[in-house]
């Protein structure tokens, strides 16, 4: 059974790739962009989940990010 986003795909795509346009605009390199996007990611978790759920919150992302980047190699 597919996972349906409360989020419009239009709406996912046009952040995305607002952020992309500025990792762009910087000329960040992968590693740049990737400790720029954890930090954020962190940031994020820190201050929008409670103390109590943070490290639950950060390891279904963690997986999540893993299942996604396995499913590009199939």
């Amino acid at each position: 059974m597919p996972i349906v986003s409360k989020y419009s795909t239009d709406q996912i795509e046009k952040i995305v790739n607002s952020i992309l346009d500025q990792l762009r605009l910087q000329d960040a390199s992968t590693e740049l962009s990737l400790m720029c996007l954890g930090n954020t990611i962190s940031h994020i978790i820190n201050t929008s989940v409670p103390a109590a759920q943070r490290l639950d919150v950060a390891n279904h992302f963690g997986q999540a990010l893993k299942d996604a980047v396995n499913s590009k190699k199939q």
